[in-house]
């Protein structure tokens, strides 16, 4: 942004992106910066997951947003990273495999349509590096617009809606036959089998050199399996038929993307029977990308709810948004560092971006819709009176701004391999 708090003109923006890009990234150790920047270079899509301070910085302040909600009303926890491949397969308390949002580190509390257009941008991206057509791409963003209406009408009127599950009775199309797939080829076995191998004393990791976990330290395996122990004191309800009967088999190291550290525990759940063995993910957390051009009054709410804590204000978002919370999820402290544990989901994968279609589309819109309902109480209904009025250029604004961004990300993107 500017001084006076407008867009960058069209000749500043590349030096502008490169210099939040720069300031953004610069407390990464200088691998793990180098690591990110080429991982952003590899298309648009990456480096719009990669550099998504940047949708921040430049929605934030745009009066679009006032033209459907923007207030009070319609502020609550949001994702904050709503990309399409944040949706994931998962399997509910009963079974079920269902298809819904899998990540909340960057979670906040702010306006919904945030949520929307960096899904529908996230989207179109997707849908061009496969070579579909503006046409296909416009009616792509336009119906998952239109569905996240006909959702929020729904929830309205019936508030159960909220809490189905979008399950493979539900789905359709392409992510049916995915979800389908899902259910053949993946469970716990399949998901130890990916990433242990053997050993005398059970399963351990996969750590030699060119695989994408790494093994730890002795002494730093003690002292997180300590952590590990203190967290699981802390669950409420265990997800287990007794509290602290599971043992840590093994643990790793994974690389993020975003250059924050992560560390896989294979854990070993005595009451399970045939299928003992879970992976957890134990995430660390720092501010939101959003955090520091975020409004005052939504910061003060966030540390209203979790004061500093950047473990809390995640949890916060994803017990709000999350149709079933995971029973193992919570948070521990370790290496002067706040760290999310959830369990990996052996479902855990999104929809391949070759299956995007207008009805996929339309599914990520309602499911966004219903995790947004979920998170409170009165916003189906503020929601539903911000949008009626005229819900035909909601959708026609949601889809053109969607794209219109996306044309910027690619812009930007190019601007960024070029320099480098």
């Amino acid at each position: 942004m500017n001084a006076d708090g407008s867009p960058p003109s069209p000749r500043s923006r590349p030096s502008w992106v490169r210099d939040r890009i720069g300031q953004f990234d610069r407390k990464l150790n200088p691998q793990a910066r180098k690591l990110k920047w080429i991982r952003m270079a590899q298309s648009p899509s990456a480096f719009f997951e990669g550099a998504g301070h940047l949708f921040w910085a430049d929605f934030i302040p745009s009066p679009l947003l006032e033209n459907f909600g923007g207030g009070k009303k319609t502020r609550l926890w949001i994702a904050g990273d709503a990309l399409y491949s944040r949706f994931t397969g998962l399997a509910d308390a009963s079974g079920r495999l269902v298809f819904d949002l899998g990540a909340f580190d960057e979670c906040v509390v702010a306006d919904y349509q945030l949520d929307l257009l960096r899904l529908c941008a996230s989207l179109a991206l997707a849908v061009r590096e496969n070579r579909r057509g503006p046409k296909a791409v416009y009616r792509m963003a336009l119906e998952c617009a239109r569905s996240y209406w006909r959702e929020i009408k729904s929830c309205r009127w019936y508030e159960s809606v909220r809490y189905f599950p979008w399950d493979e009775e539900q789905a359709s199309g392409s992510l049916r036959q995915f979800l389908s797939n899902l259910r053949k080829t993946h469970g716990y076995p399949q998901l130890v089998e990916r990433w242990a191998k053997a050993g005398k004393a059970g399963p351990r990791f996969k750590t030699a050199p060119g695989t994408e976990l790494e093994a730890l330290p002795k002494e730093a395996s003690r002292k997180l399996e300590k952590a590990l122990l203190g967290y699981a004191g802390d669950l409420k309800p265990w997800p287990g038929p007794k509290p602290r009967l599971f043992e840590v088999a093994d643990l790793a190291h994974r690389a993020r993307p975003d250059g924050r550290d992560c560390f896989w525990a294979l854990v070993r759940v005595r009451e399970e029977g045939e299928n003992p063995y879970r992976i957890l993910e134990v995430g660390e957390q720092t501010q939101p990308v959003g955090w520091e051009v975020l409004p005052k009054k939504n910061r003060r709410k966030m540390r209203e709810l979790c004061g500093d804590s950047q473990s809390l204000r995640a949890e916060l978002g994803c017990r709000a948004l999350s149709r079933q919370t995971d029973p193992w999820l919570g948070r521990l402290e370790w290496k002067d560092g706040e760290f999310l544990v959830a369990e990996r989901s052996p479902f855990g994968d999104s929809l391949p971006g070759a299956l995007l279609d207008e009805g996929a589309a339309s599914q990520f819109g309602a499911i966004l819709a219903r995790a947004h309902c979920r998170a409170r109480d009165s916003f189906a209904k503020n929601a539903f009176e911000s949008i009626k009025a005229d819900k035909k250029a909601f959708r026609r604004q949601v889809a053109e701004a969607a794209l219109a961004y996306a044309d910027q990300v690619e812009s930007d993107y190019q601007n960024f391999r070029r320099a480098g």
